[in-house]
């Protein structure tokens, strides 16, 4: 599966890493994954850094509405994505602004800076 999810359950994070070559399927997968981790309120660290086919637009704008009618939609946790240069950062930037009002999220490219910024945010409630 081109998404691994590590949670880390003591410190309520999620750490995200997509590679190669990702679907709506792969993406459904990886939030029932979430979903049924219980970790929805979690802070999340999302690597898209470097996907050998990013989203199309459809599939960024359809998970960003799949999202908002999930059970609890408002106790998602912080997003922090950590984008290379292309069409992968665009889509994580179209996703900030589709989903920004929700929770904190917020695109980085620098690991370090997300973790920093990560640390700063509050978990989402239960």
């Amino acid at each position: 599966m081109p998404i691994h999810i590590d949670f880390f359950h003591p410190a309520r994070l999620a750490i995200i890493v997509v590679r190669g070559e990702v679907t709506g399927e792969d993406i459904s997968e990886a939030i029932g994954q979430m979903l049924t981790s219980g970790a929805m309120h979690y802070r999340k660290l999302i690597d898209i850094s470097s996907p050998s086919s990013p989203m199309s637009d459809e599939d960024v704008e359809r998970t960003a509405v799949f999202m908002r009618s999930q059970p609890n939609a408002a106790s998602r946790g912080p997003v922090a994505f950590l984008v290379g240069p292309g069409r992968a950062a665009d889509n994580a930037v179209k996703f900030a602004a589709l989903t920004e009002g929700e929770r904190p999220v917020k695109v980085f490219h620098s690991l370090h800076e997300a973790r920093k910024w990560l640390e700063q945010q509050s978990v989402g409630a239960l």
